[in-house]
């Protein structure tokens, strides 16, 4: 009964995204701050406000605008942390390097030497040690 009325509530309405997340993890970190200087857990309760805000709000044309302006900054972001990631799970495994003519992102086995390598992006040749 209570899930159908807030089912209903919600219909409509524009809902939580990454960016919501984002922002209520921002929110938290500041207001955590806060607790030590009073004027910056004000700044923490207008996130949390403008969260609120986001997520009521049935202007889904306004909303979607502001995600997409929030992607083109974390898209980068996110991208560099999961290769972060993906390079720390292959450090035994695989050197990661650059092309020195076109700079593309590159890996070989460690352990086999000196290695020619062919670069898929610019059939550039080139050597290196593993």
């Amino acid at each position: 009964m209570l899930l159908q009325k807030l089912q209903q509530f919600m219909y409509g309405r524009y809902g939580g995204d990454k960016f919501s997340l984002f922002l209520l993890i921002l929110a938290l970190i500041i207001s955590i701050l806060g607790s030590f200087f009073w004027p910056v857990a004000l700044l923490a309760d207008a996130i949390f406000l403008y969260v609120l805000f986001r997520m009521l709000s049935r202007n889904h044309a306004a909303r979607q605008k502001e995600y997409y302006a929030f992607l083109r900054f974390w898209t980068p972001v996110e991208n560099w942390i999961k290769f972060q990631n993906t390079r720390f799970r292959d450090r035994k495994t695989y050197q990661y390097f650059h092309c020195p003519q076109c700079k593309q992102r590159l890996r070989a086995p460690r352990g086999k030497g000196k290695i020619q390598v062919t670069c898929q992006k610019c059939h550039n040749v080139f050597q290196i040690k593993t």
